[in-house]
């Protein structure tokens, strides 16, 4: 083989590898443009559904704010309604204590008027055995009406607890001179009472003390209707239900 087919072969194989070589970085390129092309594909959908994110991220957060204008609006309404109920709750309170107060002191007065005109009709050996008979029964019944009043009364409106002091104080000195007038009957039926006798001082005093107290609740009653309100103390009146003598 001569020189110059060397020479050709040489360049023939050149040649073809070129031609090789072109080939593999045509197809290179072309995997690359697809590459590419799906890469941008891809990002364009990921920026779509980031748009459509950030759009449903806008409505809910206009429809968050809308909900929560309207939760606002609710809670104002409720915070009116409830204010507004707490004024008419007030209001029927103050209303119910007046009338209670009402009952109290005009039972109390009842109780010591009877307690007084029995005392009276007891002591006066002029009166006749019926009258302090009918004296005796009004006084039982307004003592009956005076207990179921102020325990409906200290149970529905818990009054304050300088008045409830000065209701147990009423109640203590009634029950003392309740029993004290049963013995006062019972001495004059038996005719064993004599004028100024220790059994007459102590009902006496008694009466005395009990228009003292009666007083004293009246002001106090009246004081603390007049007054702010204050928180109240809850305590039972003492005493239970009286018992015949």
């Amino acid at each position: 083989m001569s020189w110059e087919q060397v020479v050709t072969w040489v360049a023939a194989g050149l040649a073809i590898i070129a031609v090789g070589v072109a080939g593999w970085q045509l197809w290179s390129a072309r995997r690359e443009a697809r590459e590419a092309v799906q890469r941008s594909e891809a990002m364009r959908r990921m920026m779509t559904a980031a748009e459509a994110h950030a759009e449903q991220a806008t409505k809910a957060a206009h429809n968050a704010r809308t909900q929560a204008e309207r939760a606002w609006e609710q809670i104002k309404h409720a915070q009116a309604q409830l204010d507004e109920a707490r004024q008419e709750r007030h209001r029927s309170t103050q209303t119910e204590q007046w009338e209670w107060a009402y009952a109290v002191t005009t039972s109390a007065r009842e109780l010591v008027d009877s307690s007084q005109e029995l005392i009276r009709t007891a002591l006066d050996a002029q009166v006749a055995p019926h009258y302090r008979v009918a004296a005796d029964r009004h006084y039982r019944q307004t003592a009956q009406r005076w207990q179921e009043t102020v325990i409906k009364a200290v149970a529905r409106t818990s009054p304050p607890l300088e008045t409830q002091q000065q209701i147990v104080k009423f109640v203590d000195v009634h029950q003392r001179l309740h029993g004290q007038l049963g013995v006062l009957l019972r001495a004059v039926e038996t005719d064993t009472l004599t004028e100024g006798d220790a059994l007459s001082r102590q009902i006496l005093g008694l009466r005395q003390e009990l228009t003292s107290v009666h007083r004293q609740m009246q002001r106090t009653i009246s004081a603390s209707l007049s007054a702010p309100d204050t928180p109240t103390q809850q305590i039972a009146p003492a005493g239970g239900r009286l018992t015949e003598s």
